[in-house]
């Protein structure tokens, strides 16, 4: 079974969703809150941003082992997988670097300091619903990365960029994994759609 999007409609929707969001998030966070609070050395990004991905590294492995002992998380898995294969190195790389810059500015750049960690991470996890039962414990599993990654921004050597790192792998590695067809291999013979 394949997803309704082939994977160049779904990399271009997901440029168009993520872009649209990380800009919303940039005027949210300009308008609403002191932008200079953002604003660190260069430094101090690339370290919070290498710390984050050993972090999101560490969540990604245990992902993988979730799924290997947890029915729902083998099921999500599975129909992640439907949804990304075929994607390329290049777009699952872009993907991951874009949905976590602009997710990050939104829940935790903007939403965390007007609303707080909990309600920020709640809308976190519901963002993650997507009405289709095979997927019910991405919301769960994403208020719980949500509260992970809040706690990862507040945390001074990481920051921001600490959480937007750990995201970046967190994406990185499960497309990598995921964008692998779903489904073996045809022997030649395909059935009538």
């Amino acid at each position: 079974m394949s997803n309704t999007l082939g994977p160049r409609q779904l990399f271009r929707g997901s440029l168009i969703f993520h872009g649209s969001m990380g800009l919303i998030a940039i005027i949210g966070i300009w308008v609403i809150l002191d932008i200079s609070e953002f604003v660190r050395p260069v430094g101090e990004v690339v370290g919070g941003f290498a710390i984050g991905i050993g972090f999101g590294s560490a969540a990604a492995a245990l992902s993988f082992l979730l799924s290997k002992v947890w029915n729902h998380a083998r099921t999500l898995e599975s129909r992640l997988a439907q949804i990304f294969e075929g994607l390329t190195i290049g777009e699952v790389f872009g993907l991951a670097l874009l949905s976590s810059v602009a997710e990050e500015l939104l829940f935790r750049g903007l939403l965390q300091p007007v609303i707080g960690l909990w309600l920020s991470s709640a809308l976190f996890g519901l963002a993650h619903w997507t009405g289709d039962r095979r997927l019910s414990c991405w919301p769960l599993i994403a208020l719980i990365a949500g509260l992970a990654l809040g706690k990862l921004s507040l945390w001074e050597p990481a920051g921001l960029s600490g959480a937007i790192g750990a995201h970046f792998a967190i994406n990185w590695i499960g497309l990598s994994r995921l964008r692998h067809s779903a489904t073996p291999p045809s022997d030649g013979f395909s059935e009538a759609r």
